[in-house]
């Protein structure tokens, strides 16, 4: 009996762990008392938020202990794979919203994590940043993140630049290294993240054919991701003809769609129409039994063409023993109208 409640305990904590998804992030930082001892995962739920920290984007936060260890778990982040922010704050911030660039004051990476993710940050003990040197290790989408890194972080020391040409040389040198990076980098979420870090406000025009070929790849990679429609709405900002484009297909697939859905309301209506022809066939030859010999001659030259007078002349009676006729015979095809007794009268023949 015992055994077998112990299988049971264990079959049931074995069902749990492959129902519910755990992301782990574990490793060690550089702590130092002008840090506070907690680290924090923030969201980035839009493209634009990428460098910001507001206290509602904080979904998970874990001490740190003396050592720098820290481990920070759970099953709570969406399905999908989207960018987070760890970062520390220093022991005078009050507010989520310390994050620094650099230097010895580099608190924060960014990595990508879905609610099956496992990774591990170590940080370089030399380093006096609390991400000084850091290394990642889990999966080649943040070890890509890694190498990004190792590219923008070094630019933040931009405002020691005294010169205006070498600062503007810099940034563009910035940009090409990104774009390149984009464009060798196998991870489309490394290379969304190194698009991000470019200067679109001041190079989307000398760069529009990589922000576009770059859509199309996110499209196909991450069609379902939610930073594909963001990253469009980015791109119809910056090209208004994205958006004209985007209009005229919608109209045009408008149009489609109403041309469509005629085609189907006119078959509709012909199927309708012939089932009822088919079904006055059917009728047919039940109305034509009732008629009489003579009415039937009549229907016939009522189909021939033959006006009133003529079928008089022909039958050799009174134009008004005709007319009788004719309205015996309206009466019988439940028609009220002369062309309506010819359609009857021509599938007859």
């Amino acid at each position: 009996m015992k055994t077998s409640r112990l299988l049971l305990f264990i079959a049931v904590c074995f069902t749990s762990n492959l129902c519910y998804a755990d992301y782990s992030i574990s490793g060690r930082v550089n702590i130092s008392e002008e840090w506070q001892p907690q680290i924090f995962l923030a969201a980035i739920n839009k493209l634009d938020d990428y460098y910001n920290a507001y206290p509602d984007l904080i979904v998970d936060a874990a001490n740190i202990n003396p050592d720098g260890s820290f481990l920070l778990q759970g099953s709570t982040l969406p399905p999908e794979k989207k960018f987070y922010r760890l970062y520390l704050m220093k022991e005078q911030n009050s507010e989520f919203d310390a994050c620094f660039y650099g230097g010895d004051d580099h608190n924060f990476i960014h990595v990508v994590l879905d609610n099956n993710m496992e990774l591990s940050i170590m940080s370089d003990a030399s380093e006096i940043a609390p991400f000084g040197g850091y290394t990642v290790n889990g999966d080649y989408d943040n070890e890509m993140m890694n190498s990004l890194a190792e590219l923008v972080y070094p630019t933040f020391y931009f405002h020691q630049i005294k010169f205006p040409s070498e600062l503007r040389f810099s940034q563009e040198k910035l940009n090409r290294d990104l774009i390149s990076f984009s464009d060798t980098c196998s991870s489309t979420m490394a290379s969304l993240a190194a698009v991000i870090n470019t200067d679109m406000d001041k190079y989307h025009e000398s760069n529009s054919a990589f922000y576009s070929s770059f859509g199309t790849r996110l499209g196909s990679d991450l069609a379902e991701n939610s930073y594909h429609e963001d990253y469009n709405r980015k791109m119809r900002y910056y090209y208004p003809e994205v958006k004209s484009q985007s209009s005229w297909r919608e109209m045009l697939l408008l149009f489609l769609t109403g041309a469509c859905l005629f085609l189907l309301w006119q078959n509709s209506s012909l199927r309708k129409k012939s089932n009822n022809l088919d079904s006055k066939k059917e009728q047919l030859p039940d109305l034509t039994e009732q008629l009489t010999k003579k009415e039937k001659e009549i229907l016939n030259l009522i189909t021939a063409g033959k006006s009133n007078k003529e079928i008089a002349i022909d039958l050799f009676v009174e134009l008004s023993t005709v007319k009788t006729h004719i309205n015996k015979l309206y009466s019988k095809l439940n028609v009220s109208q002369r062309k309506d007794a010819i359609k009857i009268g021509k599938t007859l023949i």
